[in-house]
């Protein structure tokens, strides 16, 4: 189950979700001064990769029942 493509695709978006925030966070204020059309962009093609991860995590539960709310016993 854990091999399966899709456990593999939604761990590497999350790696990248992860990294894109990080990045976002430590280049804040240069994020800041971008003019508006690149702000548009980034935040747009991080939406996407959002709802990307978001679409995985969708059928990852709906084939494994894997639900990482479990964790947290929420």
């Amino acid at each position: 189950m854990l091999l399966a493509p899709s456990f593999n695709s939604l761990f590497i978006t999350g790696l990248l979700v992860l990294t894109i925030l990080m990045i976002v966070i430590s280049n804040f204020k240069q994020f800041v001064r971008l003019d508006y059309y690149r702000k548009i962009t980034i935040l747009s093609l991080i939406a996407i990769t959002v709802g990307v991860h978001g679409l995985i995590h969708l059928g990852v539960e709906v084939n494994y029942g894997f639900n990482p709310y479990n964790w947290f016993n929420i």
